[in-house]
């Protein structure tokens, strides 16, 4: 998952996050590829895989899905390069102005 937008809320921090998957959009406009050499900078597997921009979790952090790296423990991978952020923050706007993008709460605040 990509964090996209984080905001306080009364029990802690909200988070959404946009989904990864290994799964081929049915629309090019419906999820952003990860590059090869992003995937290796990130320490991802080699399959392709997107970064879907229509439909975001939302949850308080550190959330149900969060599981700790096993070779160092932190909760994230890496950043994405900006201009892969960009893309990615770009669909999930574009989706969300036309009504398309779907947020599921994964906690209850």
């Amino acid at each position: 998952m990509v964090v996209v937008a984080r905001t306080e809320g009364a029990a802690g921090p909200l988070i959404l996050v946009a989904p990864v998957t290994h799964t081929a959009p049915q629309k090019s406009t419906d999820a952003v590829e990860i590059p090869p050499n992003v995937k290796k900078q990130l320490g991802l597997d080699e399959d392709r895989s997107w970064i879907v921009v229509t439909e975001l979790n939302r949850f308080i952090w550190p959330g149900p899905d969060i599981r700790p790296m096993p070779e160092t423990g932190a909760p994230f991978y890496d950043a994405l390069p900006d201009w892969l952020f960009e893309r990615v923050r770009s669909g999930v706007l574009q989706h969300s102005g036309q009504g398309r993008l779907k947020v599921t709460k994964r906690t209850a605040a």
